[in-house]
């Protein structure tokens, strides 16, 4: 009886035991999506570095809580779903928009990369490595933004692209933005007309911001184009971050870079 009892117990040990280490591998797992959380430029695939041919670079979002995976490949949006309490991840599904573009070469490059994707690690850069079910590296990741709050919009800044179109400058005259943080107002120039109108923070979203009632003066131009782009993009500004070398980043609903600004010169 007690040598049937022993074994009943070393198998109940054995039991907890490997239920032990497989919760310890879920809890490890579960660490490293969390660590996903956030949006994230698309660096590297297979080794080779992602170089992008337009003004939008390629990058990929992790939105945990919503069970959400969204980018951009360099020509078309992406698009996936993620299950957290697996703590596995698996882009094998995603879908896209279907968008010709004439590089179509480093979408597909990157297609390929994130649909082996099983894994993923951070690295002591902070980068993050994606990996495939041999654990080797087919992708890696850094931040697309740094913390920034609000007040740091605080001043004038230089439109330098809208869209990934360089804005040039205009003489004096250069295309810019103020912010009035405290007042929640938006001033500045398009190079031709001056710019005004008031600065929306969007509730629960520290990032979350849009322009109201913006307009501008009515002086005629030889080139009224880029003042039409700028205007269009900033009505379409629904956040913003920092971008690692400084500049401000304006988003669209999509997190497509609608306006990057510069700071300028005092």
């Amino acid at each position: 009886m007690k040598t049937i009892m022993n074994k009943a117990a070393i198998a109940a040990l054995t039991v907890c035991s490997v239920a032990m280490a497989s919760c310890a591998v879920q809890k490890q797992k579960m660490a490293a999506m969390d660590k996903l959380n956030g949006e994230w430029t698309i660096e590297e695939v297979d080794g080779s570095k992602v170089r992008p041919t337009g003004g939008q670079a390629p990058f990929i979002g992790f939105d945990m809580a919503g069970g959400r995976v969204y980018g951009y490949t360099g020509c078309n949006r992406i698009m996936s779903a993620i299950d957290k309490k697996s703590g596995r991840l698996d882009l094998s599904r995603m879908g896209s928009t279907m968008m010709a573009c004439p590089d179509m070469e480093t979408e597909s490059k990157i297609l390929a990369a994130l649909t082996k994707a099983e894994g993923a690690s951070e690295s002591a850069d902070g980068s993050i490595a994606l990996t495939d079910g041999k654990g080797r590296t087919v992708g890696r990741l850094v931040k697309r933004f740094t913390a920034a709050g609000y007040a740091s919009l605080e001043g004038s800044w230089n439109i330098v692209a809208v869209y990934g179109e360089p804005v040039k400058g205009n003489g004096d005259n250069t295309p810019a933005l103020t912010f009035d943080t405290k007042a929640g107002r938006l001033g500045g120039s398009t190079g031709c007309n001056r710019i005004m109108g008031g600065i929306t923070r969007t509730p629960g979203k520290a990032d979350g911001i849009s322009f109201g009632g913006v307009g501008t003066t009515r002086m005629a131009c030889p080139d009224m184009t880029t003042e039409r782009a700028i205007t269009d993009a900033l009505a379409k500004v629904k956040a913003f971050g920092q971008l690692p070398g400084g500049n401000i980043a304006l988003l669209d609903e999509g997190r497509m870079i609608a306006v990057e600004l510069e700071k300028a010169a005092e």
